[in-house]
């Protein structure tokens, strides 16, 4: 055999060799416009992935054979969008799911209305247990009101009866509120179970010598029937977060960063995750109430509350403040007063006041300073709500303490929402190099009346997203929902995106765009939603947040080209397949 021969054959032993050492797929995404966020390599057009690591991004879906096997699912995503998951930095988790079976009335001002709602919700929550709330009329009266709930209250008022809901709710005692808190509902099962069923205590409405069920503002019948309400079931709330994970896999959502107010919360997450339940990765931020019990358990940013190792799917982050109000509410913290109200300027919160101070102008910084000093001390941040000028820059100013102080690294702190920045502001974020995460999904409403709060200069300072992007602080994306008393928060990531780079709300009003001089473009509104919520997470971008080799997968497929098409059709953005760890965890 000759020297060329030889070689030959030992080229195709080695070939052969590599072809057959290739790692095989679990799951393989290919023909598609896959934007993978990448600067080196942005667009691609299939994807492998082993386990819950991408193995291999490709230019052509050719290349892909070699990774699949057997036992490989391929998907065609026939010339559709792929991107790296949704993640929802600002969520309230337990609201939100509890708003998948609780009562929402804030839309319904009519029997008709009420009757619908009802018959939704009472298969849901089983037998025995308590309806309670709803705020009707609440998001109708905040549109007449242009934001302020209590401006507009119309005369001929709806007021429900009882009758037109007992046959619906036998076994299930109900109590529904208004928007405002001036009326009550009960029906015949809540009357009953706090001995009112005969009663005439001074507020409830008779008629024709019956109770209507109808109750108004500062009867005792409602102190009487709020001390018989029983609390929900375990395997109610349980059932919620399974509602709330089911529509955040729906909406192509594969992770977010929750406020929790108490360990139970925790525990749920840790209990649906034994299940195989939990099909989103959740960022826990306890507020700064829980700091002291946080340290005496001896947990870290990054841990898993049960293993207590460095885990990228269920972990701790870094402590939720508040330090001043909502805008809406005139609580967020100015500068100069309200527009509306000349006599005011907001309010502090508990975490950067005393007591006997608390919702007076008369705040004390040093609270606030020790709050986060323990906390950079014990190895965590402090994510801080601050809305108002006012309130940004005093945050800012306890932060550059801090910095000082200790040496801190600021990087992973963030101003959540950070809504009217003064010019100066920026700079200073900058400096720190802290994050800003913002809410696009409140543009939409607050636009309606802002100006009205803070007038037509202050108002050019709203949602300032290009001017963080162009001074190069890194911002996020979080939805905040569930909402408040006037408005329901969509956090679906097309009305997020949708609020960032047309500034519109989900009809395309106004034409341009509300201050089109903050838009951002696509990509930059999709790093935010994706990427930078990632870096957020102790800079968990070098891991997961796109769509690269060695990367965590998560990948979220869209039914449209949101980069390359016109961006006012991402509104209508539908979510076609969720994966999340490799897992797919929805496909339509």
């Amino acid at each position: 055999m000759n020297c060329r021969m030889k070689i030959f054959i030992l080229l195709i032993i080695v070939i052969v060799n590599i072809s057959c050492s290739t790692e095989k797929a679990d799951l393989v995404l290919m023909n598609g416009d896959i934007y993978t966020l990448e600067d080196d390599h942005p667009w691609a057009s299939a994807v492998a992935i082993s386990g819950n690591k991408i193995i291999a991004v490709l230019d052509s879906s050719n290349e892909i054979k070699k990774y699949t096997g057997s036992n490989t699912r391929i998907i065609d995503i026939e010339g559709k969008l792929a991107v790296p998951g949704f993640i929802d930095a600002h969520v309230h988790f337990a609201g939100f799911s509890a708003q998948q079976h609780d009562i929402m009335l804030m839309n319904v001002d009519s029997d008709a209305g009420l009757v619908k709602e009802v018959q939704r919700v009472v298969p849901l929550v089983g037998e025995g247990e308590w309806i309670t709330g709803g705020q009707w009329s609440g998001a109708i009266q905040w549109e007449a009101g242009k934001g302020d709930i209590r401006r507009l209250v119309s005369k001929n008022r709806w007021e429900p009866d009882r009758g037109i809901i007992d046959k619906y709710t036998e076994n299930n005692p109900c109590f529904f509120s208004s928007y405002d808190g001036e009326l009550y509902l009960a029906n015949t099962a809540a009357l009953t179970a706090a001995g009112l069923e005969d009663s005439k205590l001074r507020g409830m409405k008779h008629k024709n010598g019956r109770l209507t069920g109808l109750i108004y503002r500062g009867s005792p019948a409602i102190i009487k029937i709020r001390d018989a309400i029983k609390p929900k079931s375990e395997e109610r709330i349980l059932n919620e977060y399974r509602a709330g994970l089911k529509r955040l896999r729906e909406m192509g959502i594969v992770e977010v960063h929750d406020m929790i107010h108490d360990m139970e919360e925790v525990d749920r997450y840790l209990k649906l995750q034994e299940a195989g339940e939990l099909t989103c990765r959740v960022w826990i931020r306890p507020w700064l109430d829980l700091q002291e019990f946080m340290f005496e358990l001896g947990n870290e940013m990054g841990m898993h509350p049960e293993t207590r190792e460095r885990d990228y799917f269920l972990r701790y982050g870094g402590f939720k403040s508040a330090n001043d109000g909502m805008l809406g509410s005139r609580g967020a913290m100015l500068f100069e007063p309200y527009t509306d109200r000349p006599d005011y300027k907001g309010h502090y919160q508990q975490y950067n006041s005393d007591s006997e101070t608390f919702g007076n102008l008369v705040g004390n910084p040093e609270v606030y300073y020790e709050y986060c000093k323990k906390a950079v001390e014990h190895g965590f941040c402090v994510d801080s709500h601050a809305i108002g000028d006012r309130g940004i820059s005093e945050v800012l100013d306890v932060l550059e303490r801090i910095k000082a102080d200790l040496n801190a690294d600021m990087s992973m702190f963030r101003i959540i929402h950070a809504e009217i920045v003064q010019p100066g502001e920026f700079d200073r974020m900058k400096a720190l190099n802290v994050i800003a995460e913002t809410n696009p999904s409140q543009l939409p409403d607050d636009m309606r009346w802002v100006v009205d709060r803070i007038g037509p200069e202050r108002e050019k300072l709203a949602f300032p997203f290009r001017k963080f992007i162009d001074k190069g602080i890194i911002m996020n994306f979080g939805s905040d929902v569930p909402g408040n008393a006037g408005a329901i928060f969509l956090n679906h990531p097309k009305y997020v995106l949708n609020a960032a780079v047309n500034r519109t709300n989900y009809n395309g009003e106004p034409e341009g765009g509300w201050l089109p001089q903050h838009k951002i473009t696509m990509d930059e509104a999709l790093r935010a939603h994706t990427l930078f919520g990632a870096y957020a997470c102790m800079r968990e971008d070098a891991v997961r947040g796109s769509i690269k080799t060695g990367k965590l997968a998560d990948i979220t497929i869209v039914d449209r080209n949101i980069i390359k098409n016109n961006p006012t059709d991402v509104v209508n953005m539908d979510i076609l397949y969720t994966i999340v760890d490799g897992k797919v965890v929805f496909e339509k």
